[in-house]
C-alpha cells in the first residue's frame, strides 16, 4: 500500500479510518525518503577530505555498515528559523531508518540534518551492566559519564576496560565522533554550497587535518533515539546548545548504586531546553520495559530547576490530551507499534523507526504515520522550549466518549 509521512492529505478533506494497520515492511529504511523535498544525502566518506571509510561496526554478531548517507534537509538559506536540528540514531541505526520522523522535524522549517556517526557499540542496557561491574560507585558514575564522551568527541575509554573477556564497547575515533562527523558534513556543505550560510554552525578547522571544524554547540539542537537520546541529554547537560529532545531515553542507570547516588544527570542543565517522547507501556518486554527508568532520568532532570520541564514531571498520555505543551512535560503514546516490526522492543523502536511506527488509513487506502500529524515535529522543534520564556497552557483532556 502507499504510504504518506505529510498528514496534509489528510488534511485536505479525505476522511480518516482510524483503523491501525501493521502491514509496513520490516527492516525497510527509507519509507519517506523520496518524498523529502530539498533532500541532500551524502556519506561521511564523501565528506571526509582524504576519502577515509570509517571502520564498520559489530554490535553483537551483527556488522554494520558505518559510511550510510547522512540526510540533509533544507539550508540555512532559506526563509524562516535558523537553528540546525541534528537527529542522532541509536544503536546500529542511521538516519535512513527514521526518514519519516527526519522528514517531520524538517517541517518546522529548520535545516535538518540525519547524522550517520560511530554509535557505541553496545547498547544502552549493556553498557549499564559493564559499568555497574566497576569495583567503587565513583568508577560506575565516571563510567555513566564517559561513555557519552567517547561518542560524541571520540575516545578509548571503554576499550580500556574489560567484561567477561571482552572491552565495554569499541574506541570511537574522533573522526567519526558525533562531533568529528558533524563537523566534517558542514565543512563539506559549506564548501559545496558557500552561499547557503552554513558557516553558521561551525568554525574552520585550525591546522591541517585530522584537525576538525569547531561546531557552534549554541546554534544546534539535537533530538536523538535511545542511545542518541542519551547522548543529546549529556550534551544538553555539559553545553550550550539550543536544545535536547530524547525519543526513548535517556537509559542510563547506576544499577545498584546506594540511594541518593548522583551522576551526570542530576547536575545542573546549562541548556534548558529540552522535550521528551515515548512509548507509554512497560508492562511487556516486547514494548518499553526501560520506561521506568526513563521516567526516573526526566524527574533527575527537572529536580535541578535548570530544564523547561517543572518538578515532579508530570507524564502525560498524548491518546488522553488534545492539547499539551512538549516543552513543560515529557509525553508517551500507547498506540500498537507495527507487528511486521523487527525489533526486540517493538514499542521502543515505534517512536522513531519508519518500519516500526503506527500508521492511519484513510478511504482512499492510503497509510499515514501517526506521528507526522505533529508529535515528531513538536518534539523536535525543542529550541522554542526556553526556561522562563513560555506561559505554561492548560491540558486540555478528552471528553469521555
Amino acid at each position: 500500500m502507499k504510504f504518506s509521512c505529510c498528514p496534509s492529505t489528510l488534511r485536505g478533506g479525505l476522511a480518516i479510518l482510524l483503523l491501525l494497520l501493521d502491514n509496513v515492511a520490516a527492516n525497510t529504511p527509507d519509507l519517506c525518503t523520496s518524498d523529502i523535498e530539498d533532500l541532500r544525502l551524502l556519506r561521511p566518506s564523501e565528506c571526509d577530505p582524504t576519502g577515509r571509510v570509517g571502520p564498520d561496526i559489530q554490535v553483537g554478531s551483527t556488522i554494520y555498515n558505518n559510511d550510510e548517507h547522512h540526510m540533509v534537509v533544507g539550508s540555512p538559506a532559506a526563509k524562516g528559523k535558523k537553528t540546525l536540528t541534528v537527529y542522532l540514531p541509536g544503536t546500529t541505526d542511521w538516519p535512513g531508518l527514521s526518514s519519516c520522523l527526519i522528514q517531520s522535524a524538517a517541517a518546522s522549517g529548520n535545516p535538518t540534518i540525519g547524522l550517520t556517526y560511530a554509535y557505541l557499540s553496545r547498547g544502552d542496557g549493556f553498557r549499564n551492566t559493564r559499568c555497574a561491574s566497576l569495583a567503587k560507585v565513583e568508577e560506575q558514575v565516571e563510567c555513566l559519564t564517559e561513555q557519552h564522551n567517547d561518542a560524541i568527541y571520540g575516545g578509548t575509554y571503554g576499550a580500556n576496560l574489560v567484561y567477561n573477556g571482552a572491552e565495554f564497547w569499541k574506541a570511537v575515533d574522533p573522526l567519526d565522533s558525533i562531533e568529528g562527523r558533524l563537523g566534517l558534513l558542514l565543512a563539506k556543505l559549506d564548501a559545496d554550497y558557500p552561499d547557503e550560510g552554513w558557516d553558521k554552525y561551525y568554525k574552520a578547522a585550525k591546522g591541517d587535518y585530522p584537525a576538525l571544524p569547531t561546531l557552534k554547540w549554541e546554534k544546534i539542537a539535537f533530538v536523538g533515539h535511545s542511545q542518541g537520546a542519551g547522548h543529546a541529554a549529556y550534551l544538553a547537560q555539559t553545553k550550550k546548545i539550543a536544545g535536547a529532545a530524547m525519543i526513548s531515553g535517556p537509559q542510563d542507570e547506576c544499577v545498584g548504586c546506594p540511594e541518593g547516588t548522583k551522576f551526570w544527570i542530576d547536575y545542573d542543565f546549562k541548556s534548558s531546553a529540552v522535550t521528551a517522547f515515548a512509548h507509554g507501556d512497560a508492562s511487556k518486554s516486547d514494548l518499553e520495559p526501560t520506561l521506568p527508568s526513563m521516567i526516573d532520568n526526566w524527574n533527575r532532570m527537572a529536580i535541578s530547576g535548570t530544564v523547561s520541564w517543572p518538578y515532579p514531571v508530570e507524564v502525560i498520555d498524548t491518546g488522553d490530551y488534545t492539547d499539551y505543551d512538549v516543552c513543560e512535560t515529557p509525553i508517551v503514546s500507547f498506540l500498537a507499534p507495527s507487528a511486521m516490526s523487527p525489533c526486540g522492543r517493538k514499542g521502543h523502536c515505534s517512536t522513531a523507526l519508519d518500519d516500526s511506527a503506527p500508521v492511519l488509513a484513510d478511504t482512499n487506502g492510503n497509510n499515514v504515520y501517526v506521528f507526522a500529524f505533529d508529535i515528531w515535529r513538536k518534539v523536535s522543534d525543542v529550541s522554542k522550549c526556553n526556561k522562563g520564556k513560555k506561559a505554561k497552557k492548560s491540558l486540555r483532556k478528552k471528553p469521555s466518549s
